[in-house]
């Protein structure tokens, strides 16, 4: 019994090339013109295999055989796909995705290999029938029920990737986490050690040796802050972030934040000023959480303002919530670097400053989740204000 190819090309050129081959082959040819013909062809005469053209109207080839393998009357069916270098392509690698949506095989038109040992070689492969089933051959189908069965088969597998990369993103997430926290005791280890030689624990110390102890603290702090925002970001992706929430006076927030960056703005020549209600500013919040976006706000002020200006931390209270400010005189930041600010691992400045590039990233998270709203209002020459806002619910 002859084996039956379908060659299925919107090139009535191309379909009788090939049809010509093939019958010289002994095989029994069909042909389809596009790809609503090539399923109804396939669905209602069950060819040994087919032979199919990428680029089609209606319908194109990676379309057909995602439908065709999905099928139980045709999922075994050997498909091997067509298509020339030269012909604009609907993606960029046609071999790769041809095999990724469920084709057998993959024939380049103008690589010059022979059509006949490829089909050969398939039909191998291909599980033996013992004739066509008298019962049970799926019926022709419409236009319209083809391409409903094309958008619930689309609809089935995006629902299957996106809930492959949401699991392999938590294991990510899970792996992060658990790294991180093995690094921190060995971190905090070292940090012990060299706390205990800088106290002479261990014996005198020369002045190098100070210098280069120095270093090393420095570079375990950074990254323990480093440990410690992957850990905020992993838990935030997770939905683990528990916030403590208390009725909190921000003014004291503010007050706290503000002495503390005293030392190091006066260090820079920065005028660093506080501005505060005289009445409280009651707002429930995790007063820790808080702190860090607040600490994170004017740390990167003082980081990126040249010496010489000025940076205002403000807070006001107003009919909804709480107001926080953080504005400097700086040289402002452009619309294209606005856009990615608050960007994981985003560094917009070419400076070597120190940082992580997930402070602002952390920040808006956490003010998210107490309800609130972070953004910046800033221009070349003109300085930058970050605004978050906490509501009293």
């Amino acid at each position: 019994m002859k084996k039956r190819i379908l060659v299925v090309d919107d090139s009535a050129l191309v379909r009788e090339m090939y049809r010509a081959q093939l019958e010289e082959g002994a095989y029994e040819v069909l042909t389809a013109a596009d790809g609503i013909e090539a399923i109804n062809a396939a669905f209602t005469s069950l060819p040994d295999l087919i032979l199919l053209d990428v680029h089609m109207p209606k319908i194109n080839g990676y379309q057909v055989c995602r439908l065709l393998k999905d099928h139980v009357s045709t999922k075994d069916i050997p498909i091997i796909i067509m298509t020339g270098k030269g012909v604009g392509g609907v993606v960029e690698d046609p071999r790769k995705w041809s095999f990724q949506t469920g084709a057998d095989g993959f024939y380049g038109k103008d690589e010059g290999t022979a059509l006949i040992p490829a089909v050969v070689q398939h039909l191998q492969k291909a599980p033996v029938r013992e004739g066509a089933p008298t019962t049970g051959t799926p019926k022709a189908m419409s236009e319209t029920e083809i391409v409903l069965a094309l958008s619930e088969l689309l609809d089935r597998q995006l629902y299957l990737d996106i809930t492959r990369l949401k699991q392999l993103d938590e294991q990510k997430d899970a792996f992060v986490a658990n790294v991180s926290h093995e690094l921190k005791a060995p971190l905090a280890i070292l940090k012990g050690f060299l706390d205990n030689m800088q106290d002479g624990f261990y014996g005198p110390t020369t002045g190098q040796q100070i210098e280069a102890m120095g270093t090393m603290q420095r570079t375990i702090a950074r990254l323990l802050r480093l440990i410690k925002d992957i850990l905020d970001l992993s838990q935030i992706a997770a939905g683990k972030m528990k916030l403590e929430i208390g009725t909190v006076d921000l003014r004291g927030v503010h007050k706290s934040t503000f002495e503390s960056f005293l030392a190091e703005a006066a260090k820079k020549s920065i005028l660093l000023t506080l501005e505060i209600p005289e009445t409280p500013v009651l707002i429930p919040v995790d007063e820790d959480r808080v702190t860090q976006v607040v600490v994170n706000l004017v740390s990167n002020a003082l980081k990126y303002v040249p010496q010489g200006q000025k940076v205002v931390l403000r807070l006001c209270s107003e009919a909804e919530g709480a107001r926080v400010e953080v504005e400097d005189t700086g040289g402002g930041i452009s619309e294209e670097n606005q856009k990615k600010l608050f960007d994981k691992f985003e560094r917009i400045l070419t400076e070597k400053v120190e940082g992580t590039g997930l402070g602002l990233s952390i920040a808006r998270d956490i003010v998210n989740l107490h309800g609130g709203r972070i953004w910046l209002e800033s221009a070349p020459g003109k300085g930058t204000k970050f605004v978050f806002t906490l509501p009293f619910k």
